[in-house]
């Protein structure tokens, strides 16, 4: 197995243990652009649930500070969190899917090693 099948595979799958900091690096210390690629891919689908969920959280506050009903800010607080929950799976799950899918990539797989 090669050394740029390991480190695509663990930029998505950093997202268990280090969302952040692993595709960072691999971003700037890798020397071919596909395993940049690749980590850029990755860094992007672990912070979009973190700005989903401020988003969510200044909705929240914004909606409750503006409006009087306790109704209105809990509808639209829990509308938020179930759409970035689900959102949040569907991103485990397209890095689960995009780490195994670097790891049994070939090597003349055009379609995930390239960067198109």
């Amino acid at each position: 197995m090669n050394d740029q099948k390991i480190l695509n595979a663990l930029s998505y799958f950093s997202l268990f243990f280090a969302p952040f900091i692993v595709p960072i690096a691999i971003w700037i210390f890798s020397g071919t652009e596909n395993t940049k690629h690749h980590a850029k891919v990755a860094l992007f689908t672990h912070i979009l649930p973190t700005i989903g969920a401020i988003i969510t959280a200044l909705s929240i506050g914004i909606v409750g500070f503006s409006t009087n009903s306790t109704n209105v800010t809990g509808f639209i607080g829990l509308g938020l969190v179930v759409a970035v929950g689900l959102m949040t799976i569907v991103l485990a799950l397209f890095n689960i899917i995009r780490g195994i899918q670097a790891l049994t990539a070939k090597e003349d797989n055009p379609r995930f090693n390239s960067i198109d």
